[in-house]
């Protein structure tokens, strides 16, 4: 049997130009998780999640902070989790 890794379609995400589903300008988790249904149409079955922690963002988020905390500009630890749990609910990996 081959490993997940082998058979994987990514599609990878900037959190901060995907999805803004509170109008800020600026996209978040949730968005991420309205949008799921659809990657997963498209043929993808893993995610690739670009930087989505607490950042003072001089590198667009790659200079974390803090990595045991979300940025709140993309949410709460809490919308983490439930992408985490939205993904595999679908199958797919994260």
């Amino acid at each position: 049997m081959k490993h997940w890794l082998e058979e994987s379609i990514f599609y990878e995400i900037y959190p901060q130009s995907f999805c803004d589903s509170n109008g800020d300008g600026i996209g978040d988790i949730p968005g991420i998780i309205e949008k799921l249904d659809y990657i997963k149409d498209l043929g993808c079955n893993a995610l690739w999640l670009n930087p989505c922690y607490l950042s003072p963002f001089g590198d667009a988020g790659y200079d974390v902070a803090d990595y045991c905390q979300v940025a709140p500009r993309y949410g709460t630890n809490e919308d983490l989790v439930r992408l985490f749990q939205e993904v595999h609910k679908r199958e797919m990996h994260i």
